[in-house]
């Protein structure tokens, strides 16, 4: 009898989370340790190596020995992951910008973006099991935003016993965290509430100026988990998680000769519910429903030393959607996925001229099949229509190869779209200090009218009454990898990948004002690519001792530029002021992006209790970040961040003695050598020092 993986049964047919493994014989232990559920890939539960896309995962208590508190400082840790720190901290996954990921919390959207960037600070990793990364074009099964990749945060749901802990962390820059969770149930039903609070005083890499790089802030997380299990086969949950913060810093406003003070004031709640039904309906067909509703709002304002209140600035996001999932096993070959729902959203904002609606439903179909135990395919396909954009269907076909126990290779090949957003189809703004205005797609022919009418436009540079709709952003992208375990304590992972991007959207002038400045709106202008190669290292000597090494090589460059250079259509300016024609080899790329980075990593970890020692480093390569010379391309040296590493390093101590079930010390240190650059990455604010305890009751 043919002998075939069991991943299709292992949870696919049950809507309620996957059974724990069974022993296994000691030959295959091994196996089984290092292969963890997971369900991002494929919105079902799968072990990791039975997935035939890039998928890569970080588990709560490995994030806990690392001495992680927010989802910023985690992912930054990660192979082919970088951080990019532009209206808060993103992530780059193979050389996209952080508007393309789409970050998740239990499957549901985290909304709030600001220019694009979805601030990771604002997502504390406490209450988490795991972390999931999805590489590449995910829009088959999430539709919007998932052209990129796909980050899901999974909350690990309550149990039922009584049990508790508290945890405290101070350090540089009179950081602290304090966190709280008790939870309790029994076998129908289970209940945690968690709470914490992170706050720092701020810092300042530039003393000649008022204001400080990272102003004060103190933020506060609730999160809420309910699961009641009334029978074998049914689970209701819900999810609610609330978070506020407020910061404030002084400032200097000038103009001309005369300077005054000020204090700039923000604050930011965001919250989000979540209920849920998983039901099985027979040993072959399971159902899931879905509501979430989640809002995101913003107030800043500006105030003069004497009270006055200079500007003030509101943003107020409202998301909803509802959707029902259905999966039906037919065998052990097949086994099919369908889901639908419907999304609404709304915005209510200063810097909007009105206050923009939009809708959306969507519909998505997912098959598996194994032909035999050596292939597993699968194929699936998203429709979006929306009220706003062309309808779009999303496909996308992977492989799964298995010539062997040791050795999985991977194969897909997929579609991805990113929508235009509300910023770029509707903001009407214009700076009060610097003078610019920024005039979203559909408000361009009205807001130019506008300002002609008050005299501002000196020049037009294009009829905007000529100009096509906006359209959508749409990828092809393909990835080829394996993953191979050549000896029982080593394993590899290669993953090479190539995007190619069309109708990218992009910022250009489209009248120059009065005034010297310029007025900028929204178009379909590039193309671009990503390709590279992401590998990864793991090799464990003995049990106690785990060695990780990561590269990853990267090429992201817009055609449009190329194309301009191999036609001599393209110069600079060299040290001396002098024009040259560019080559291609003068070419960097992307700004933002590092060719060459990568990352190494020791964890020692003798037992379950005792010490515990975890040395990480983060290497990123040069990149372009500026433009000197005005051809809008990095091309001189002087135009790039130099490469550099950073070392974190964390030890921890563990007892385990009652009446406590577990007291933990940990103390550790951030960017250890103390790197900074001041004027290129504010981010980087040096070393960091930090001790705590947690107390598990």
């Amino acid at each position: 009898m043919r002998r075939f993986p069991l991943s299709l049964l292992a949870g696919l047919a049950l809507a309620l989370p996957a059974p724990a493994r069974q022993a296994a014989p000691a030959d295959t232990l091994r196996q089984y340790e290092l292969a963890p559920v997971v369900v991002t890939a494929t919105r079902a539960p799968r072990h990791l190596e039975d997935v035939a896309v890039p998928v890569s995962v970080v588990t709560a208590e490995a994030l806990a020995l690392r001495g992680r508190l927010r989802l910023a400082d985690a992912l930054a840790e990660l192979p082919g992951l970088t951080l990019v720190y532009d209206h808060g901290t993103g992530i780059q996954i193979q050389g996209f910008d952080p508007d393309y990921t789409l970050v998740l919390i239990d499957g549901e959207p985290v909304i709030g973006r600001t220019a694009g960037t979805l601030d990771l600070e604002r997502l504390a990793v406490a209450g988490l099991e795991r972390v999931e990364i999805v590489r590449g074009p995910t829009s088959s099964l999430y539709g919007n935003e998932a052209l990129a990749g796909v980050i899901n945060l999974i909350t690990r749901p309550p149990e039922g016993t009584l049990r508790g802990n508290l945890s405290a962390r101070y350090g540089t820059h009179a950081s602290t965290d304090l966190q709280a969770t008790a939870e309790t149930g029994n076998e129908h039903l289970g209940l945690r509430l968690l709470l914490d609070r992170y706050a720092s005083d701020g810092y300042d890499l530039d003393a000649s100026t008022t204001a400080p790089t990272a102003p004060a802030f103190t933020d506060y997380t609730a999160d809420l988990r309910f699961e009641v299990r009334p029978r074998d086969g049914l689970t209701l949950r819900l999810g609610a998680r609330l978070n506020d913060q407020d910061q404030q810093s002084p400032l200097t406003l000038t103009a001309g000769t005369a300077s005054t003070g000020a204090r700039s004031f923000e604050e930011r709640t965001d919250w989000s519910l979540h209920p849920a039904v998983r039901a099985r309906i027979s040993r072959r067909l399971s159902l899931e429903g879905d509501l979430y509703l989640a809002r995101y709002r913003t107030e800043s304002r500006l105030r003069l030393d004497d009270g006055t209140l200079y500007s003030q600035d509101r943003f107020d996001q409202r998301y909803a959607k509802a959707e029902l999932q259905g999966r039906l096993v037919w065998d052990l070959r097949h086994l099919t996925t369908l889901g639908a729902g419907l999304i609404e959203e709304r915005l209510d904002a200063d810097r909007y001229a009105e206050r923009p609606e939009a809708r959306a439903a969507f519909a998505f179909l997912q098959h598996e099949w194994l032909p035999s135990r050596l292939v597993e395919l699968n194929a699936s396909a998203r429709l979006d229509a929306h009220t706003d954009y062309a309808t779009r269907v999303s496909p996308k076909l992977a492989v799964l190869l298995r010539p062997s126990e040791r050795l999985r290779v991977r194969l897909s090949l997929g579609k991805g779209f990113k929508a235009p957003d509300f910023r770029q189809r509707y903001l009407s703004f214009t700076n009060p200090t610097a003078g610019y205005s920024v005039l979203g797609a559909t408000e361009l022919n009205d807001g130019l009218a506008a300002l002609e009418a008050a005299g501002q436009i000196q020049e037009r540079y294009l009829d905007p009454a000529g100009l096509a709709t906006i359209r959508a952003e749409h990828s092809t992208a393909l990835n080829a990898g394996l993953t191979a375990e050549p000896l029982d304590r080593l394993s590899l992972s290669l993953n090479v990948f190539y995007n190619d991007v069309r109708d990218l959207i992009e910022t250009q002038p489209v009248a120059r004002k009065t005034n010297g400045s310029f007025v900028y709106s929204y178009f379909n202008l590039n193309r671009i690519y990503t390709r590279g190669l992401e590998s990864e290292v793991t090799f464990t000597p003995w049990p106690a001792l785990t060695l990780t090494g990561s590269y990853q090589f990267l090429q992201a460059h817009d055609r449009d530029v190329i194309e301009a250079i191999e036609d001599g259509r393209v110069f600079g300016r060299d040290a001396s002021g002098r024009d040259v024609r560019l080559r291609r080899s003068d070419y960097g790329g992307l700004f933002g992006r590092s060719t060459h980075s990568g990352t190494l990593g020791l964890s020692y970890r003798p037992a379950s209790d005792g010490p515990g020692l975890s040395l990480r480093g983060i290497w990123r390569g040069r990149y372009g970040y500026r433009d000197v010379d005005g051809n809008a391309i990095p091309n001189r040296d002087d135009e790039f961040v130099d490469g550099y590493v950073l070392w974190n390093l964390t030890v921890t101590y563990d007892w385990r003695t009652r009446p406590l079930e577990r007291l933990r010390l940990q103390a550790g240190v951030d960017n250890l050598f103390d790197v900074t650059r001041p004027a290129q990455i504010p981010a980087l604010s040096g070393r960091r020092l930090y001790a705590g305890f947690q107390i598990d009751l």
